[in-house]
């Protein structure tokens, strides 16, 4: 019998290491219920921002252009985009933001492979960021989880970047706050493969 792939986001990794007890069995078992499903864009709640932020800043956008992604979302998203937006443009303020490319690649344990798909490649204040943002309608993202995943960030994205000053960061959007990685510890990263070696066999059990 051949083996089983589990392909997940990095988002999806994220919700589950920010999650304890039960509720990490229930990210899990939501992850595979999307993928027994037809996957259908209209299910990803903030699909429409990631991808809003990333074209205004390819197009050297302003607020009011991000902004704009609210009135393209049904009407019981709105309040929690206006939230969102808000808090993206209280991190971005009046900065001179330039585009990069961000890198990406996949990250294997066992038979669960996590895309690692930071959405954003920023330059301001002459420093390069690599940014994965991290969208909860109900969550925020603590500095203990957040060095995880910087941490795995560092770890398996630093071969691919040639210049050893870019800054590794995660961005609670709602809250407009930035977690930032500002040298090159990884001595996390052994939690992190327990927490992905649990990730699989939860959904192996399930």
């Amino acid at each position: 019998m051949p083996k089983e792939t589990i392909k997940i986001s990095l988002t999806e990794f994220m919700n589950f290491v920010n999650k304890s007890g039960s509720a990490k069995s229930t990210v899990v078992s939501n992850a595979k219920n999307k993928r027994d499903e037809e996957y259908a864009h209209y299910k990803d709640y903030w699909l429409k921002l990631r991808e809003k932020i990333k074209a205004v800043h390819r197009k050297n956008g302003t607020h009011d252009d991000l902004k704009e992604v609210i009135d393209e979302v049904i009407d019981e998203r709105k309040e929690n985009y206006r939230i969102a937006t808000d808090g993206y443009c209280s991190f971005w303020k009046k900065r001179k933001i330039e585009w990069v490319e961000p890198p990406k690649m996949t990250w294997t344990v066992g038979d669960l492979k996590i895309e690692l798909n930071p959405e954003l490649g920023l330059v301001f204040n002459n420093q390069i960021y690599v940014v994965k943002l991290f969208t909860t309608a109900n969550n925020h993202l603590d500095k203990r989880h957040a060095d995880l995943i910087l941490t795995l960030m560092e770890k398996e994205l630093r071969e691919s970047i040639d210049d050893d000053d870019v800054i590794f960061a995660v961005l609670d959007v709602k809250r407009g706050k930035i977690f930032e990685k500002r040298n090159h510890d990884i001595s996390l990263f052994p939690l992190l493969k327990g927490e992905a070696k649990s990730f699989e066999t939860i959904w192996k059990s399930i």
